[in-house]
């Protein structure tokens, strides 16, 4: 088994991997030998950052969002001709929609990926809020533009919270 210092730590996502690997197990990413001896307190606090920005993962989060908000408002809307996704009741359900597709991109993505599910939070937000303009009859209560970024600010918040909590979901087996 091979010791600590022998691991060569992967430079994107912090994933530890075997000396002798030259892709990162976790995410593929080209691996160099650096072999830096860190101390306990330095690895600590490593251990909680993130080291890269994917591009990819703000799409899966994006996408991820976009399905839960379209099964959850839209689905609603269509099924129960008495809701109504306006106000209160799209702030109710949104709210739990961004943190649960934060704790599953933290869950699913190697490595730390914290700003990624709040990236793709804030592009979903959009799509949301539009549909929410759209579905607004004519004379009927509108949101303002404060409302609706306000809940785009929460639902980035809340998407961190989300992926803080996914990645401590991974458990230790996936960070080493």
């Amino acid at each position: 088994m091979a010791s600590a210092k022998d691991e060569i730590v992967c430079h994107v996502c912090g994933f530890k991997n075997k000396p002798d690997a030259a892709r990162c197990v976790s995410c593929g990413a080209k691996l160099e030998a650096l072999s830096a001896d860190y101390t306990a307190e330095e690895e600590a606090a490593k251990a909680n950052q993130q080291s890269g920005f994917s591009l990819a993962w703000v799409g899966i989060s994006f996408a991820i969002y976009l399905v839960l908000q379209g099964i959850f408002i839209v689905g609603l809307d269509v099924a129960l001709a008495t809701y109504d996704p306006q106000g209160f009741w799209n702030l109710a359900i949104s709210i739990p929609i961004f943190f649960v597709g934060g704790v599953v991109v933290g869950r699913i993505s190697p490595g730390r990926t914290f700003i990624e599910p709040a990236v793709g939070a804030a592009i979903a937000t959009i799509p949301t809020i539009m549909y929410v303009f759209w579905i607004t009859p004519d004379g009927d209560f509108e949101p303002s533009s404060l409302e609706a970024g306000l809940l785009g600010l929460m639902g980035v918040m809340i998407s961190l919270f989300g992926a803080f909590l996914g990645e401590r979901l991974q458990g230790p087996a996936r960070k080493k």
